[in-house]
């Protein structure tokens, strides 16, 4: 059977089957603690006869068994059954600890190490007075066929020519992801998407905030004059090819942006976010903040102090 204590003597282990160094596990369970209480007591029942504690004891009450089996399950995408040979516990409790740390980690997106969490764009800008530039991007996954008609037709994407669930990510330089939007159909463009998320209005009402978006994102700029809005140039029907100067101003801002590209595939290596999503579609976004948690975490223990 395997637990936190077994794994974490083999090192190299533990991070293929985690993404995580020991010591920034031990550090990351240490951080959420206080959240994994408060939701544990919320989960008790309020009219109980007997006290916390007593009845049946709870299987790995531990809180580094508890996320290790989330971090493995997100970051190799196993299915229930396989956990429970894992781990030596029946597949439901599995579940009811995968939805249990679910709630933990995509309660709010930690973005500093101090502790302080955002979890709106009204707090981002309080957690962070001097951010300067942002990288707009969305990102596909597929999904399992929808049975019926309607809904096929509703997550059917052509630019993937799959069945897919869209969500759109806001990042930084350094690879921390400071917003993600609810998840929406495949088949919604990103601008039309990017419209319904809320950030448009959040970047006119701060407009010494730049914004690096691509051209899934052309009519920004007459949209939303108010924001700094960074556009590659598009070629139409009466300039049909780029000057010299203009394909050395795209590549520039190519550049500038491919950091939230390289985001998304720090994201895509825990195989919840790559792998074709077999859970419930409307867990999606809370299964994507969690695996964002995680991601920024391991970034923020990484960086250089």
């Amino acid at each position: 059977m395997m637990n936190y204590g077994s794994l974490a003597l083999r090192p190299k282990h533990f991070n293929s089957f985690t993404g995580f160094k020991v010591a920034e596990f031990a550090s990351m369970a240490e951080t959420i603690k206080e959240d994994w209480e408060e939701i544990r007591q919320q989960s008790f029942k309020q009219d109980r006869i007997r006290k916390v504690g007593g009845g049946v004891k709870p299987k790995l009450p531990k809180l580094e068994d508890r996320l290790l089996i989330y971090c493995v399950y997100a970051k190799l995408y196993l299915p229930y059954v396989l956990l429970e040979y894992l781990f030596g516990v029946d597949e439901s409790t599995i579940c009811r600890i995968v939805k249990e740390m679910t709630k933990v980690l995509g309660k709010k997106i930690i973005v500093q190490r101090g502790g302080k969490r955002i979890s709106t764009l009204e707090e981002l800008k309080e957690v962070f007075p001097d951010l300067d530039e942002v990288l707009i991007d969305a990102t596909e996954q597929r999904i399992n066929r929808p049975e019926k008609k309607r809904l096929r037709n509703k997550h059917h994407s052509g630019k993937k020519k799959a069945f897919t669930i869209k969500t759109q990510l806001m990042t930084t330089k350094q690879k921390l992801v400071l917003h993600v939007a609810d998840s929406s159909p495949g088949r919604i463009h990103d601008y039309k998407y990017f419209q319904d998320t809320g950030v448009p209005e959040w970047l006119e009402n701060n407009p010494q905030i730049k914004a690096r978006v691509d051209l899934g994102y052309l009519g920004a700029n007459d949209d939303y004059p108010s924001a700094d809005i960074v556009l590659p140039i598009r070629r139409n029907r009466w300039h049909k090819t780029l000057t010299r100067s203009q394909k050395i101003m795209n590549t520039k801002k190519a550049k500038a942006r491919i950091f939230v590209e390289n985001n998304i595939a720090n994201l895509k290596k825990f195989k919840i976010l790559s792998d074709t999503f077999r859970n419930l579609k409307e867990h999606y976004s809370a299964n994507f903040k969690s695996v964002c948690f995680l991601s920024n975490f391991r970034t923020l223990e990484r960086m250089p102090v």
